[in-house]
């Protein structure tokens, strides 16, 4: 999917990929040792919601690069639809 994206964003591209799945693979993680030790779980539409949020922290923490036109958070946006 990043190869349709031509130079200007295809940097960002990568980095939003990798820090998608990295949350997604944290989120499992933490899901998987609450189910385990504490036996609580979250209903998929609460963990998707969950990794929306770290993914949206995640990205606000990054600095704006005054050479790239729009900021990592604002690609995101362009996946998402920030109001579902």
């Amino acid at each position: 999917m990043s190869s349709q994206f031509q130079d200007p964003y295809s940097s960002q591209v990568k980095v939003i990929f990798k820090l998608i799945l990295q949350v997604i693979i944290y989120g499992l993680w933490r899901e998987r040792n609450a189910r385990i030790f504490r036996n609580v779980s979250l209903p998929p539409p609460a963990f998707f919601k969950l990794v929306d949020r770290s993914l949206h922290d995640r990205l606000l923490s990054f600095p704006r690069d005054s050479s790239q036109a729009h900021s990592l958070l604002e690609l995101y946006f362009w996946f998402v639809d920030p109001f579902s």
